[in-house]
């Protein structure tokens, strides 16, 4: 008949260590992004769409499925190209499927010929190529920009006005960003194709981050009972109070939402695969920046800035 005492935790304590670890991992994205672009002459590993590439397009004489294309045929193709990145496609009402990848030489594409001749039984004369142009390439990376931008100032407005603490905006804006940093160093470092799926998973990890970020610093409110607390020394009681109080529920939602998305990495196909990695990568990142960062970064603006400079 008693409520369960949960000893608090110091999350705060090693607060500069979690900051620290962010810092590096986020470097390490940059510097393995600046040595791509050295040595392949791309930072990220660019898809068709965004770099261009080359659209092959053959009768095999019978219907296949997305599933079937992806077992059968997919592999000999990334054997010939040397790249994964096959997106394969087929013509409605025919028998004819299209394959797009990388830009290919003469040589390659007459080893793609004859690949589907050999292995499929492909008439020759039913084979034809073509460049894909990367136009849309621009186009894309400023509508991803804008996004998140856009994103970010309409929670910076609402985190501003539900809270009235600027340094409460200011904290989860700076982790936001941390997580978008994060994705894009697993994009460096893993070298996921960076396709059409960016901007979907950029925007899914916004919301899920901010939304574990606002449970948090609604708890720190209400354990501050609407008073402006000065004292570092209750104000850091109060965050690892709050951190702690909410820490089941944070490991509940992220827990559950990660195995579904780790399922679907292990049994989906490669165009799955390209979106649910990422996502693993940001969710295990929101969730781990949700309670090591946030409030981490509002405790050290809290302390460091008075409230009459940011009112």
């Amino acid at each position: 008949g008693k409520a369960i005492e949960i000893k608090t935790i110091d999350f705060l304590k090693h607060r500069m260590v979690w900051l620290a670890l962010s810092f590096v991992i986020i470097l390490a994205g940059a510097g393995g992004a600046i040595y791509h672009h050295v040595t392949e002459g791309k930072a990220l590993n660019y898809g068709i769409e965004f770099a261009g590439g080359t659209s092959t397009t053959a009768d095999f004489g019978k219907t296949y499925s997305i599933e079937e294309i992806e077992k059968e045929i997919v592999p000999y193709v990334s054997e010939i190209t040397g790249d994964a990145a096959v997106q394969a496609t087929t013509v409605d009402e025919s028998t004819q499927i299209v394959l797009k990848t990388r830009t290919l030489d003469l040589e390659e594409r007459e080893a793609m010929n004859a690949m589907l001749v050999e292995q499929f039984g492909v008439e020759e004369s039913t084979i034809y190529s073509q460049s894909i142009s990367s136009t849309i390439s621009n186009e894309m990376r400023d509508s991803a920009i804008m996004a998140v931008i856009v994103a970010c100032i309409f929670m910076l407005i609402y985190i501003r006005l539900r809270f009235k603490d600027i340094r409460f905006a200011t904290s989860a804006i700076i982790t936001l960003l941390h997580d978008v940093l994060i994705v894009l160093t697993s994009y460096a470092l893993i070298r996921i194709t960076v396709g059409n799926t960016l901007i979907a998973v950029v925007l899914t990890i916004l919301g899920y981050s901010i939304n574990d970020t606002i449970v948090v610093f609604d708890r720190i409110r209400e354990n501050m009972h609407g008073m402006d607390i000065q004292d570092p020394k209750k104000l850091y009681t109060i965050a690892n109070e709050s951190l702690t109080q909410t820490l089941t529920r944070s490991i509940n939602t992220s827990l559950t939402t990660i195995i579904v998305v780790t399922i679907l990495f292990i049994l989906g196909v490669p165009a799955i695969r390209e979106f649910s990695l990422p996502m693993l990568v940001g969710m295990i990142c929101g969730s781990y920046s949700s309670i090591f960062i946030a409030t981490a970064l509002w405790y050290e603006m809290k302390t460091r800035i008075k409230s009459k400079n940011v009112k």
